[in-house]
């Protein structure tokens, strides 16, 4: 039993994608709420174990016993069905691993083509499902989570075999990095209202393992995002801390807003800027600050808010002020009249960021 966690997290593009997390089983927790979640029909050499893990500190594993001419040792770790919107798209993305933790020693250490991993897919509610990509093992191969290879398939109801580790896929020495398939990735098509996923895992000989963590479902439907923002910077330029910002596109933008703080927390409203509406090509934006905190450093926020009043804030920038020098421009008298270096007398100094300083010389 499972636990399966609701997480949401938002791309930051015009034209993007949501990457909405449906269903998420990490290992780690269990749960009662999903008791079809995890491996089907417990094995003995099918369970969750910690000798290795992407998120700390727990992966699903099955690990083979026998010689390779024994009965065949699987299981299936199966996720409960899901009900979907025909009008999005989805992906299945999940973390894949072979390590020899059981038998370290073994002849037969390591996956071999016979050895497998297939991805069953359900649209019915379970009732039949579609192998619709198998990921092999190749001579004994190993290769850690850390691995860097990758492995893409869009789900068409049809088998594919055709993920057979290439490359470096050998796992020495131990930790080794890797271009074993380590990130496996399936799309599935639009119009479908419910999906049921099992992973199949084979192996028949002694040493041989398949590791599995991080199995998510995300929803990863086109969305229309405000703004694609392609820069915020600020500089000080004497007087007046120059502040600009860049878009490549803007979608409903009414109007930016921009905001000062001495810490980062505490934020006061400076101005706001009219935005385009709607661009598709790049725009620039400028602020002058004339009122910002000398001796300290600035930090600047810029958001932008939609027609429909919804808003979104950017990146802090931050400029220091804190050793800012201003050139100074003239020195008068009291009857505002311009004077050298040599006068004596109340003196008043006007400088290039609009600084007073009275004094006497």
């Amino acid at each position: 039993m499972k636990k399966l966690l609701l997480l949401f997290v938002l791309s930051v593009a015009f034209i993007s994608r949501s990457q909405v997390i449906l269903q998420y089983d990490n290992m780690e927790t269990f749960s009662p709420v999903y008791s079809t979640a995890g491996w089907w029909t417990p094995a003995v050499t099918a369970g969750w174990y910690t000798n290795a893990s992407v998120s700390p500190s727990t992966s699903a594993m099955i690990y083979g016993s026998g010689t390779g001419t024994s009965a065949v040792e699987q299981d299936w770790y199966s996720l409960p069905n899901v009900t979907l919107n025909p009008a999005n798209q989805y992906q299945l993305k999940f973390r894949l691993a072979s390590y020899t933790f059981s038998n370290s020693t073994a002849t037969t250490r390591g996956n071999d083509v016979g050895d497998y991993v297939s991805v069953q897919v359900s649209t019915n509610g379970g009732v039949t499902y579609i192998n619709e990509l198998r990921i092999t093992g190749n001579s004994n191969a190993t290769w850690p989570y850390t691995s860097t290879g990758s492995i893409f398939h869009t789900a068409n109801g049809v088998f594919t075999n055709s993920a057979v580790p290439t490359g470096d896929v050998y796992q020495s020495p131990a930790g080794a990095t890797t271009t074993g398939p380590s990130t496996i990735y399936l799309n599935l098509p639009l119009g479908i209202s419910q999906v049921a996923i099992d992973i199949l895992c084979r192996v028949n000989s002694a040493g041989e393992e398949w590791w599995l963590d991080n199995i998510e479902l995300w929803d990863i439907t086109p969305i229309s995002l405000p703004i694609e923002l392609i820069s915020f910077e600020g500089v000080n330029k004497g007087a007046s801390n120059f502040l600009y910002w860049s878009t490549a596109s803007e979608y409903n933008n009414n109007y930016f807003t921009l905001e000062r703080s001495l810490d980062g927390e505490q934020w006061r409203v400076i101005g706001s800027i009219a935005g385009a509406i709607n661009s598709t090509h790049e725009l620039f934006y400028t602020y002058s600050d004339t009122e910002f905190e000398r001796g300290a450093i600035n930090y600047y926020r810029l958001s932008q808010t939609d027609l429909d009043g919804k808003s979104e804030s950017f990146d802090i920038i931050s400029i220091n002020n804190i050793t800012l020098t201003s050139k100074l421009l003239k020195t008068i008298n009291l009857a505002g009249q311009e004077v050298g270096e040599g006068y004596k007398g109340f003196v008043i100094e006007i400088y290039e960021d609009g600084k007073i300083i009275k004094k006497l010389r």
